[in-house]
């Protein structure tokens, strides 16, 4: 049984529309793709090209650029990156677990010095607040 493609009628012309399946298919990207992929963007973004031209020439939606922004690294990047001080002139051996329990007690001292700041300004603000309410109520009653 032969299938009858329907025709449309545009501008006075008679023409054949094609059933054209209305998802593309879609590439599988390896992961040094994606890597590289990531790069390039990196180095349009610093250039100051907007989103979609980078997406342009990478060729890829804006959405998934925006997936692989967000995709966590493989265990092997995640400690590179993680001890990966290559940038900082480091070694990739350079994270052991004294260094680690080392920045862990500094971050910990200084979210306790933060934790008390917030507090600090939560109470001068409600000082503050309670001193409005009594100044406006205090010209109220003036007037």
């Amino acid at each position: 049984m032969a299938s009858v493609s329907p025709r449309r009628q545009i501008q006075g012309i008679t023409k054949d529309v094609v059933a054209e399946p209305l998802e593309r298919k879609m590439k599988k990207h390896s992961h040094e793709e994606i890597l590289s992929k990531l790069a390039r963007a990196n180095e349009l973004a610093r250039a100051g090209n907007s989103q979609m031209e980078i997406c342009k020439v990478l060729g890829v939606s804006v959405m998934t650029l925006y997936r692989w922004r967000k995709m966590p690294l493989h265990k092997s990047d995640a400690t590179f990156a993680q001890c990966g001080t290559l940038e900082n002139g480091g070694s990739a051996n350079a994270g052991t677990m004294d260094d680690m329990r080392g920045v862990l007690e500094d971050l910990t001292v200084e979210n306790q010095r933060f934790r008390k700041i917030v507090a600090d300004l939560l109470l001068e603000k409600t000082r503050l607040e309670e001193a409005l309410a009594a100044a406006v109520r205090a010209g109220q009653s003036r007037a």
